[in-house]
């Protein structure tokens, strides 16, 4: 996917297609990876004309392990944070993921060659309702 501001769209609509809105995981899966293609769009800094963000998600017997790798550019960590204050519009994101994920998700830098945030999904899960703010 290019880097703008239409890429969670687009991976949304990919997760639907690849695993169906009927899948018992779906919800989850669907909130993880717009908020890891978010985060890739928003902190990736300057992209370039040809920069890309690679959404991969595999299955097993019992997790979907979705994995989000983007160019890089600034020098941000991905974290989450102690407590975001209720009038804040953005940094929820990673929490978000950490709850659903039952906290499996991490980072592995590349270098020059970018980043990739990632995390693991139970495929039997129901909905979750993540605890922020």
């Amino acid at each position: 996917m290019k880097i703008d501001p239409t890429s969670a769209g687009q991976a949304r609509a990919h997760i639907r297609a690849w695993i169906g809105a009927d899948h018992p995981a779906y919800e989850n899966v669907r909130l993880a990876t717009s908020e890891l293609v978010t985060n890739a769009v928003v902190h990736t800094g300057r992209p370039r004309p040809h920069d890309l963000i690679m959404l991969t998600l595999t299955q097993t017997a019992d997790l979907f392990y979705l994995a989000v790798t983007d160019p890089g550019g600034t020098s941000w960590r991905p974290r989450t944070p102690e407590a975001v204050p209720d009038d804040e519009e953005s940094g929820r994101g990673l929490a978000i993921v950490g709850e659903i994920s039952v906290q499996r998700w991490g980072v592995r830098d590349h270098g020059d060659l970018g980043r990739t945030v990632w995390c693991a999904l139970d495929t039997g899960s129901t909905p979750a309702e993540p605890a922020c703010g």
